[in-house]
């Protein structure tokens, strides 16, 4: 890293974190992903950064931690952490989780799978507290539970990551960045895929950790009423540069949550008669023992949308998996009709996952991804196959020098992006989208919405969205599945559903929604 000082203590009169004319780019060349960066962060002080997907967000977070994503370098600046340079490997072992934590907008992915959530957590404990006794490192692992409000019995340490929910693991991930008492976090979309209800806790509980005290924080979110409420200053990023955020509007208008006309949505989507299109019926599905579904019926005519909706737990992300045939069903059915011409390989049913870098092959490069499917259900030429994936490519609003990138050098909006335009290659039928646009700024995931509202319109896809953003569901869904304990709750059109909810859930989802663009839109100091 250019400029690097002797490291020096840490500075109490200075700022805890800062960084310099930072410039992050490629190292072979090309544009920077970060630009003359320079900011500064204060002991006790909440700096947020709001910016599109791919605008640098993420790069300047993990600067502080003295990381760069594969496939980028350091061109230019300074950073500094307690008057450390992250970036040296000495420093960057007395800083990392000590001083500073990180919390990603993939919480799965920093737990690992092998492990129960107990030894994990005491194994981080014993990292930071060498020589400590195991009762106290117990003592230590069920404080930290109870911080992040979680249970800390013995049957939840027990458990491994797969099973515990999203907003689960996301909160687990905190006790693990906490684990070391550090003086600041960087947080990366520490709220994306949770429900409303889940969602709200996670904020409360973010504003109780950052609360009070001497403890900085980078936070980085798509929720810029959340930021207002909770930052002391927000920053934006665009095409990654610091600009002025402006003397009015400084935050993006929240979406409507009304329910749209028929003629806001567009023209309709095609339709090709009730007996066509995803059919479910009274279906059961397990983790081993624990029933997860229980008699789940639901109908999505070809051509259209419905929403999966449902607090944390409830069981959408396993439906999303047994639509597909990636979870076993235990009882019932999961049918596609159509009198479409048949496919030569392939189901015509695919999942576009929440977790992106866990879908995609860490090592394949974007090209290599996209190749497989589209080979396989045309037996295209290379050049046809490399035609089409920087034309899919385009429809996800990405360019052609993706397809040279493997996952880890994408930000996480990219990883989404990516993972769509693979889904698309193999030319399905219907789309099962679990949480697809709970990582992208409100601007990138309209319009993949959009682009998925356009496929069936042109050519009649069907789309079940798994999501916990009720606009999505109200603005894009022709009806609504409401989850409760893996039950359906109700269902029916959007309009009834989401503007005459019937069963408590839907009722609580509305109003947790509600209650935050509220509080958003006062956004105290």
């Amino acid at each position: 890293m250019t400029g690097r000082d002797t490291p020096q203590g840490p500075d109490a009169g200075g700022p805890l974190a800062e960084t310099r004319g930072l410039t992050v780019g490629p190292v072979d060349g090309g544009p920077p992903v970060l630009s003359d960066a320079s900011l500064a962060v204060a002991r006790g002080q909440v700096l947020g950064v709001v910016g599109r997907s791919g605008s640098g967000k993420s790069s300047l977070a993990y600067s502080l931690l003295g990381h760069v994503r594969p496939g980028l370098r350091v061109r230019a600046g300074t950073v500094r952490v307690a008057g450390l340079d992250p970036f040296g490997k000495a420093e960057a072992r007395r800083l990392r989780g000590r001083v500073v934590s990180f919390l990603g907008q993939e919480p799965a992915s920093s737990l690992n799978p092998a492990l129960r959530i107990g030894t994990q957590l005491a194994e981080a404990v014993r990292l930071r507290t060498p020589g400590a006794r195991r009762d106290e490192v117990q003592a230590l692992v069920r404080e930290l539970l109870v911080s992040v409000r979680l249970p800390a019995d013995r049957a939840f340490l027990r458990r491994l990551p797969r099973q515990v929910s999203g907003g689960q693991a996301q909160r687990v991930a905190l006790a693990l960045a906490l684990s070391g008492g550090p003086s600041m976090l960087v947080l990366d979309e520490p709220t994306s895929g949770l429900d409303p209800v889940l969602a709200d806790g996670m904020r409360t509980l973010l504003a109780d950790v950052l609360s009070g005290g001497d403890r900085a924080a980078l936070l980085v979110s798509h929720d810029p009423v959340w930021l207002g409420s909770v930052a002391d200053d927000v920053i934006r990023l665009e095409q990654g540069r610091i600009v002025p955020q402006g003397p009015e509007a400084p935050f993006p208008a929240v979406r409507p949550s009304r329910s749209p006309s028929r003629e806001d949505r567009g023209p309709e989507a095609p339709r090709t008669g009730a007996s066509e299109g995803l059919f479910v019926r009274g279906l059961h599905a397990a983790h081993g023992p624990v029933g997860v579904l229980h008699d789940v019926s639901l109908t999505v005519p070809q051509g259209s949308c419905t929403a999966v909706l449902g607090v944390s737990g409830s069981g959408k992300s396993t439906l999303a998996r047994c639509l597909v045939g990636l979870h076993p069903v235990a009882g019932g059915s999961v049918e596609w009709r159509d009198s479409g011409t048949p496919r030569r390989r392939g189901s015509p049913v695919q999942l576009v996952a929440q977790d992106a870098r866990g879908a995609l092959n860490p090592r394949e490069r974007v090209a290599d991804a996209l190749a497989r499917p589209l080979r396989g259900t045309r037996g295209r030429t290379v050049r046809e196959t490399w035609d089409e994936s920087v034309r899919l490519l385009g429809l996800v609003g990405l360019e052609a020098d993706v397809l040279s990138r493997r996952p880890g050098e994408l930000s996480g909006g990219q990883r989404q992006r990516v993972a769509l335009a693979r889904t698309l290659a193999a030319e399905p039928r219907a789309v099962v989208c679990d949480e697809v646009t709970s990582a992208l700024d409100g601007e990138t995931a309209s319009g993949i919405l959009d682009l998925l509202d356009s496929l069936r319109r042109t050519q009649g896809l069907t789309v079940v969205m798994v999501t916990h953003d009720l606009s999505t569901a109200a603005t894009r869904a022709d009806q609504v599945v409401v989850l409760d304990e893996g039950r359906v709750a109700e269902a029916g059109p959007a309009d009834r559903v989401l503007e005459h909810p019937e069963h408590p859930v839907t009722r609580e989802l509305l109003a947790r929604a509600a209650g935050h663009a509220l509080t958003g839109s006062e956004r105290p100091r």
